[in-house]
Order: C-alpha cells, then sequence, then structure tokens
C-alpha cells in the first residue's frame, strides 16, 4: 500500500503517482494488487493502417486517371494527396486521445480547422473557412462536449478543462469580426455568444471544480 502526502490517503496497488493530485507517492515495502482491474482499451491498429494506406493508394491512383483523361485547372493528384495526409492526421489524433473524449474534440477542432484554412487558401482564397468551417467547428465541438458529458458520464478531470478550451476556443471568430476578415457574420457571432453561455456556465457551476482540477495538475 502506498501513501500521498499531498492528500493525506492510503492508495491500493502499485501506483507511481496519487490518481487524485499526480504527485509521487511514497510506497510501502509490502505490494498489494491494486483493486481495479487493468482494462486496455485494444483497437485493431494494423487494421486501420491497412484500411487507410488502401484508400489513400486508390484515391491517388484515382486521381491521377482521372487527370490524365480529362484535366482539370487545379493539380488533382496533389489536391488528393493533401486530403490523404489529412484523413491520416485526424485518424492518427483520434487514436492517440481516444481515451479522452473532451482532449480528442478539442484536437479535431484544431486540426479540421487548420486543414480548412490551408484548404481555403490552396483552391483560391473565397473564405468559407472563415465565414463557417471554423465557427461551425467550434460550436460543433462545444455541443458535442456536453452531450459526451451527458450521455457518457465522463469524469470531471476528464473533461472540465477540455470543455473550458473548447470554450475559449469558440471565441476566436471574434478575432475575424474585429479585423472583417468575414463576410457572413452570423456563424462567427453564433459561435461567441454559445462560447460566452459555455464559459459563464462552467464558471458558475463547476467552477470550484476547475480549481480543484487546476490545482491537481499544477501540483498546487
Amino acid at each position: 500500500m502506498s501513501s500521498c502526502r499531498s492528500c493525506k490517503i492510503e492508495i491500493k496497488g502499485d501506483w507511481d503517482a496519487c490518481p487524485l493530485c499526480r504527485n509521487p507517492v511514497k510506497k510501502s515495502q509490502v505490494s498489494e494488487p491494486s483493486p481495479f482491474p487493468d482494462i486496455p482499451l485494444r483497437f485493431q491498429r494494423n487494421l486501420a493502417i491497412r484500411i487507410l494506406t488502401f484508400i489513400s493508394l486508390t484515391l491517388v491512383a484515382l486521381s491521377f486517371l482521372v487527370d490524365r483523361i480529362r484535366p482539370l485547372k487545379i493539380n488533382l493528384p496533389v489536391l488528393v494527396a493533401f486530403g490523404a495526409i489529412s484523413m491520416w492526421a485526424i485518424v492518427a489524433s483520434i487514436i492517440s486521445k481516444r481515451r479522452n473524449i473532451a482532449k480528442s474534440i478539442v484536437y479535431q477542432v484544431a486540426i479540421l480547422s487548420i486543414l480548412a484554412v490551408f484548404w481555403d487558401y490552396y483552391l483560391g482564397w473565397i473564405g468559407w473557412s472563415l465565414d463557417y468551417a471554423i465557427p461551425i467547428l467550434c460550436i460543433s465541438a462545444m455541443t458535442a462536449m456536453f452531450i459526451a458529458n451527458r450521455v457518457v458520464k465522463l469524469k470531471a478531470g476528464d473533461y472540465l478543462l477540455y470543455l473550458l478550451i473548447g470554450a475559449v476556443m469558440g471565441l476566436i471568430p471574434f478575432l475575424f469580426l474585429v479585423f472583417g476578415w468575414v463576410i457572413h457574420q452570423i456563424p462567427s457571432m453564433l459561435s461567441i455568444f454559445l462560447s460566452l453561455v459555455m464559459i459563464a456556465a462552467i464558471v458558475i457551476f463547476q467552477g470550484r471544480e476547475i480549481l480543484l482540477e487546476l490545482q491537481k495538475r499544477m501540483h498546487v
């Protein structure tokens, strides 16, 4: 059995860090088995890689064939290749952050926002990435986090900070409005409004939990 000096608790099992505050624990000479079963999160990594590789190569080959038969104004093979790279980046993010739904959503919003700006720029800047894509991604992320919390019943430590980060990310369209980068302002305004409502709700109803979580992660 181990003990945590910060939390003043005894911990069963072979732990190197306190499961509450993540500080190093003081281990006793007698080791006890953990009362919690070790259930790994399994997925078929090799199968996922093979599927992605097959899809990527097929799409690139088809793009060369289409470009050969009917050339377009854009470089279709390069466009498809970047699309395949984008697909790999998204799937890799999902797999690497699969144990934390809220963190995975935040990473997805960041990746998809960058990809949206890139595609908008590559295809000839129209501004759809700032007008629609990023605000809609932020709104969808906040909605998805709220639903995931209600459906999956996530622990506070697994979603609170990322919910707050997602809400702050939803304020990014405010910069688009300030600098006049958008033509259609309604999506950005909706994202800002939902972000402010979400931040207010988090601070009012779960502000104490946020402070406790920050203290645990910063080892205060």
